[in-house]
């Protein structure tokens, strides 16, 4: 996603025009105009960002109402991601110029090679001219001197590929420890939505090679969400989405993919899972969320119970990630319509 900016510089009709219809948004939902829910509204209003458009119509369509709560997240995952890539771009960019020193040693090392051999090969010719006592003493300290220097640049580069090594080693560390931070969503640990179309990209062409290997798909919403940040507040709400996401992670499989799609929503990828399968790991998810016991520390209160809504689709011929998502996204919705806390699959869809 595209981060959002205010320092855009729009023709001032569309700046205009768009300003209008970010203000009309934030009064239908009645979300207060803070520079934040603005900004982000604003660039819905633009089209710019396809996937801000898309989280933002999904949400729509679903009936679900927008609060200042989902457009600070949008705004939050959106400003990681681009400070993560920057992260990223800067230590690649340390490692170029490590890269660049090793090639310009390398360089010097094989000039004064070509200058030791140059030198070797002199004295060399000097010695078959038949040279005198004198002459004699002069190529020895001649190949003495050239030797040692040579021994000493040997050393010295040495010394400077065992720094370039330990710093290329630490600087790839950090590449590693960035690219894991980009594609994780903060608030919960799992992945974000980014890394989730590039995980069911991967699993779509690994499928169209082997047609034997299906995978499915699972969509969640956090059932009555707005009413916990309502009335509790957006902390107790992080600390909902926090649990619901560490429960998903302990109960899945190791190749199972969960990340947040934005908001009280999650998704996960099951490879190599059939729907039945499927339906059988949304069940044992699902009993595990009810289970849980929040309690606010600052009042000793009982929290409500925690449920979620659940939507199942499985990988047919024809599918790519839109059409796969949006029937997963399609069940859930009848999840939800059909009063909540409830696991519908795609099976469902056609009785709408």
């Amino acid at each position: 996603m595209q981060q959002p900016t205010c320092f855009q510089l729009d023709a001032p009709d569309d700046a205009r025009e768009w300003h209008a219809k970010a203000l009309a948004l934030l009064e239908r939902y009645e979300i207060p105009p803070t520079p934040v829910c603005h900004l982000i509204a604003y660039q819905y209003a633009s089209g710019r960002s396809e996937e801000l458009t898309q989280t933002i119509n999904t949400k729509i369509a679903a009936k679900t109402p927008l609060d200042s709560y989902l457009l600070k997240d949008i705004f939050d995952n959106a400003c990681h991601d681009q400070e993560g890539a920057e992260q990223i771009g800067d230590r690649l960019s340390d490692l170029h110029g490590l890269l660049f020193q090793v090639l310009q040693g390398v360089t010097n090392a094989c000039s004064h090679t070509d200058l030791f051999n140059e030198t070797l090969h002199s004295q060399t010719q000097a010695l078959s001219n038949n040279p005198s006592l004198e002459d004699l003493r002069t190529i020895a300290n001649t190949l003495l001197d050239a030797t040692s220097t040579a021994m000493h640049n040997n050393q010295v580069m040495r010394e400077q590929l065992v720094s370039v090594e330990e710093q290329t080693k630490t600087l790839q560390t950090e590449v590693e420890k960035l690219r894991d931070e980009v594609s994780t969503d903060p608030l919960t640990g799992l992945y974000n939505r980014k890394a989730l179309s590039q995980r069911m990209s991967e699993l779509l062409e690994a499928a169209d090679n082997d047609l034997t290997q299906p995978f499915s798909l699972l969509m969640l919403d956090i059932d009555h969400f707005k009413q916990f940040n309502d009335r509790f507040g957006h902390m107790i709400g992080d600390e909902v989405i926090r649990r619901v996401g560490m429960t998903m992670k302990e109960l899945l499989r190791q190749d199972d993919f969960p990340a947040r799609y934005g908001g009280e929503e999650f998704t996960i990828v099951l490879p190599s899972t059939k729907i039945d399968d499927a339906v059988d790991i949304a069940r044992t998810i699902h009993q595990a969320i009810s289970k849980l016991v929040l309690v606010r520390r600052s009042t000793q209160e009982r929290l409500p119970s925690i449920t979620v809504s659940v939507g199942a689709a499985t990988l047919q011929h024809g599918d790519n990630c839109e059409t796969l998502l949006e029937r997963a996204d399609q069940a859930l919705y009848l999840a939800k319509e059909g009063g909540r806390n409830r696991i519908v699959t795609e099976a469902e869809i056609s009785y709408m």
